[in-house]
């Protein structure tokens, strides 16, 4: 009441602004408006006024008839005809009945002391009328919020029957007359006389029905203003009453829900202390269990509001939703079933253990309903899944030293599409190689496993294949070796990766078709990575300038360079 008194104030301190703004026309105003009520109320008693009328000459009429009747059946000729009168006078109490109760509902705009006196009839008892009694109060709030509606729908299409009844009661009565007034035979003028009087009753209950529906309709459409509700007071309503307890029962729910699940977390910690003393899967199994916990009882505390509040209509709508999920849990017990190995840490994939995801290396960090994958070698390499993801992939255990990606940024790699830099950014999802100008390639992290990247910032070797003449054969396995290699000592001595140097040999390789080869093998710390190609130049460019000084000659086409992979 409160609520609704500080509102009548603010409305009349607006009332009197309004006054003060607009002077006079606002009275005026006002007064059009209170003689247009006074008129509209007028002329809704007329019509009241006039239905009664019509209607009170039908009851008289009937009563009469009915009177005429009950006269008649004493002095019936034989057994069929006061069976006939009877049935007639039986037709006519029943109109009779109905006629009053129009009366009535014109009065009382519609409503009928009878609906009163209906006694609910009794069910069978069986299990689907329990469930039904469960959830008739829904029902019952929802056939209220439906029932000004669903009664506007009714009376339009009775309405809509009425219009279509009207011309063929109205037509009939057109051919009764005729027929009456072209026909002279006196047992058929009798029974036109009646056939006329039944049809013109049929018609006056029609118009009469009409103008009843017709005014319970305007009624609908239009209520009065004392029964119109503003919509400031229908939002107050929503707000102090569905609104109120949709917002309590969700607080209470998340409420409820973080308290349960600190509480859980202490009562975990405080069970698992001794991490040694206690099995893994008894750790995973009281976690699960206290979120389970958790979950029901705030749920069982946002059903306690709605009780509470005795709002059955969302707590029927949660009865629904509740019975949904179990229904869905029958039909998808099987998954669930895996989902929760895996959970218990009982399944293919295990905490702590080396997976393949996304044809990526990952540790799985904990297995959760969400789990986390973690990958040490990536930029971000963190993924979180859904534990439904996790059926299917199988983990093992992994010893320190594996790598969890051939690179890292900053390292130079060799591709198989004859791609050469440092790797700028590796991440689940790309990685990226500056190239020789200034550009940048892209590749997917899979694609560019695919191309079989050689890491060369941990070290690497350059083999340098080339022929000299036959004319050279004495000395192509001794001598010459050892002198080339000592010259090449001195060239790379002077230059910028000499203190990168790890071991330098010359050897003879083969004697091919044309020439003795010989092999140079320098190997290398990954400090020198980034002049990987320009050692395999200087090499060569070294190579043949000693050959060039000591007159060793070189046969045509015959030098080749041969890169091998280091082991």
């Amino acid at each position: 009441m409160k609520f609704h008194v500080n509102h009548a104030k603010l409305l009349s301190i607006g009332l009197l602004f309004i006054f003060a703004a607009f002077g006079i026309p606002s009275t005026l105003h006002a007064n059009d408006l209170a003689f247009n009520a006074e008129e509209a109320k007028q002329l809704q008693q007329d019509n009241i006024q006039r239905q009664l009328s019509v209607l009170k000459e039908s009851i008289q009429a009937t009563e009469k008839q009915i009177a005429t009747l009950a006269l008649k059946i004493p002095k019936a000729k034989d057994e069929a005809s006061k069976i006939k009168l009877v049935e007639k006078r039986k037709k006519a109490q029943d109109k009779l009945d109905e006629l009053y109760l129009q009366f009535e509902a014109s009065v009382t705009g519609g409503v009928r002391l009878s609906d009163y006196d209906k006694k609910e009839e009794d069910l069978p008892f069986d299990w689907q009328s329990e469930v039904l009694e469960i959830f008739k109060p829904m029902i019952a709030e929802l056939k209220a919020l439906t029932e000004r509606p669903r009664e506007i729908e009714a009376l339009k299409n009775e309405i809509a029957v009425i219009n279509q009844h009207l011309p063929i009661a109205q037509k009939s009565v057109e051919q009764i007359t005729a027929a009456k007034e072209n026909n002279t035979d006196k047992f058929s003028q009798e029974q036109l006389l009646k056939l006329e009087s039944d049809w013109n009753n049929r018609y006056d209950e029609l118009i009469n029905r009409m103008q009843l529906l017709t005014f319970k309709l305007d009624e609908k459409l239009n209520p009065p203003e004392e029964e119109s509700t503003p919509i400031i007071e229908k939002l107050a309503d929503f707000a102090t009453g569905r609104g109120l307890t949709i917002i309590l029962t969700l607080a209470t729910f998340v409420v409820f829900f973080l308290l349960f699940t600190f509480f859980s977390k202490i009562v975990e910690k405080q069970i698992t202390r001794e991490k040694e003393s206690q099995p893994q899967f008894f750790r995973r199994l009281t976690r699960i269990v206290l979120q389970i916990m958790a979950v029901f009882l705030s749920l069982f505390a946002a059903i306690l509001v709605l009780y509470l509040r005795d709002d059955w209509l969302i707590l029927g709508f949660i009865f629904l939703i509740l019975i949904g999920i179990a229904w869905g849990l029958r039909q998808s017990a099987p998954k669930y079933l895996h989902e929760v190995k895996l959970l218990l840490n009982l399944g293919p994939v295990r905490e702590g253990e080396r997976v393949i995801y996304n044809n990526l290396p990952w540790r799985v960090k904990s297995l959760n309903m969400f789990s986390t994958l973690v990958n040490p070698a990536l930029t971000g390499g963190s993924v979180r899944l859904p534990v439904s993801d996790m059926i299917g992939l199988r983990s093992r255990k992994f010893s320190d030293d594996e790598g969890w990606f051939p690179c890292e940024p900053g390292d130079f790699v060799i591709l198989d599409d004859g791609v050469f830099g440092s790797v700028s950014k590796q991440t689940p999802e790309i990685v990226q190689v500056p190239v020789l100008g200034g550009s940048t390639k892209t590749y997917s992290t899979s694609a560019f496993l695919d191309l079989n990247p050689r890491n060369i910032s941990h070290g690497f070797g350059v083999f340098v294949t080339f022929g000299l003449d036959y004319n050279l054969q004495s000395t192509i396995t001794d001598n010459i070796p050892n002198h080339l290699e000592s010259e090449l000592r001195d060239a790379i001595s002077k230059s910028s990766f000499s203190s990168q140097l790890k071991s330098l040999a010359v050897e003879f390789k083969s004697a091919s078709a044309s020439s003795l080869d010989l092999v140079v093998i320098a190997l290398f710390n990954g400090g020198a990575a980034s002049e990987y190609f320009a050692i395999d130049r200087f090499l060569q460019k070294s190579c043949v300038e000693i050959c060039t000084h000591n007159n060793w000659n070189i046969p045509f086409e015959n030098m080749t360079v041969h890169l091998d992979k280091v082991e």
